[in-house]
């Protein structure tokens, strides 16, 4: 019987591979990067960031799986191994730092026909990296007082400047300064369509931040080209500018936020409660309300008993950094009093400002030397990478 079972196992695994020839489109060191792990990684970067499969997102997923294979092979070499149930503890930690329920990455893969295994390489090759890393850096690189403290005159000087969180998408001019114009306002028409800006920049920008959606993260004034630091002061969030005019090129620039400058790193913060509701529930909470109103420990366990996600006491906020449109509903509100209800789209909310302080809007210093430390390590962790990979014998079919 046993032999009838392993005989039936065998022909259907050799049918579904007849089924399916893959392709080697790729070797690193004699082992094979095949057209299927470019597929399915490039379609497990579509499910879990929306980016657009193309030709060149898929040359840029070979890459990286030609540096993932560098690393799996360093690790190999010097006899760093996996321990067991690292690769879950890492993915877990991946769900948990993006707000997800366990296993929701895996029913999100299954769902979208992505083998878990891509996942788990892409976390073994990460894993196995950090060790090696590790193994040759037993003490942290060394980050001087010096340093933390010109860090920290920097972000001093940044934060008393108007910052914006921002998008970009870059056509250089090339040889065809024309055509690259009417790219840009082509890519223009068809995000006013309705077609996503960050798709589109990974699909058409030629900036460095083309592989993250255009993503420039918060910028302050006087960062960037004068034609785009010009236009900021007048852009609201979640406006898209026309083609601007650079030295080298056009960019479409999407404000996603803004923050005021400050005058002082020492401000007001808020701490405050949030009671969210579905419409037309206020009512039958009123009486708990009137018991709870003046006591933000009551009306915090309120929220977070009875209402909807997101209920209880937010992170404490700067008022500078606040949205301004709760800074306009808190700005008049008495202390430890429940305002509401205000009338949103889909529900009621009730909110309390339950404390005040003073605090300092700077990191701490001992954070800024981790920052630094950090940015060390990925330093030397990119010189490494790239010191093997152009010793690895590559070769792309």
């Amino acid at each position: 019987m046993k032999k009838i079972i392993f005989a039936i196992i065998g022909l259907s695994l050799s049918l579904s591979f007849s089924a399916r020839a893959f392709e080697i489109i790729a070797t690193v060191n004699d082992e094979v990067i095949s057209d299927y792990d470019v597929d399915m990684r490039s379609k497990m970067m579509h499910a879990l960031m929306k980016t657009p499969v193309t030709e060149e997102t898929k040359a840029q997923v070979l890459e990286t799986l030609i540096l993932e294979k560098v690393k799996k092979q360093e690790a190999a070499s010097k006899g760093i191994i996996l321990e067991e149930g690292e690769v879950e503890e890492g993915i877990s930690f991946l769900e948990k730092q993006n707000g997800m329920e366990p296993g929701s990455l895996q029913r999100l893969l299954k769902e979208s026909d992505i083998s878990f295994d891509t996942l788990e390489n892409q976390m073994t090759s990460d894993i196995l990296w950090l060790k090696v890393l590790r193994s040759e850096n037993e003490k942290p690189p060394v980050v001087t007082e010096q340093e933390v403290k010109a860090r920290l005159e920097k972000i001093k000087k940044e934060m008393m400047k108007p910052s914006y969180l921002l998008a970009e998408i870059y056509v250089p001019f090339g040889t065809d300064k024309k055509a690259a114009e009417e790219q840009a306002q082509s890519l223009f028409d068809r995000i006013v369509k309705g077609e996503v800006f960050p798709e589109l920049a990974v699909q058409f920008s030629k900036g460095k931040t083309a592989s993250i959606g255009g993503d420039l993260g918060w910028v302050s004034k006087g960062s960037l080209e004068k034609a785009i630091d010009g236009i900021l002061e007048q852009m609201e969030p979640g406006q898209m500018s026309k083609p601007i005019e650079g030295k080298e090129g056009y960019y479409l620039i999407l404000m996603r936020d803004k923050q005021k400058a400050l005058t002082s790193t020492e401000v007001e913060a808020w701490s405050v409660a949030q009671f969210l509701l579905p419409k037309g529930e206020a009512a039958r909470f009123s009486d708990q309300l009137a018991k709870a109103d003046g006591n933000p420990q009551s009306f915090t366990s309120l929220a977070m008993r009875e209402g909807l996600k997101g209920s209880g006491l937010m992170p404490e906020m700067p008022v500078p950094r606040m949205p301004d449109q709760l800074y306009e509903l808190l700005k008049d509100a008495p202390m430890k009093k429940i305002i509401g209800p205000i009338e949103a789209e889909d529900f009621d909310l009730f909110l309390m400002k339950c404390d005040k302080r003073v605090v300092s809007v700077l990191p701490k210093l001992e954070v800024i030397k981790q920052q630094l430390e950090m940015e060390k390590m990925e330093q030397k962790s990119n010189e490494k990478l790239q010191d093997l990979r152009k010793k690895a014998v590559i070769e792309k079919k």
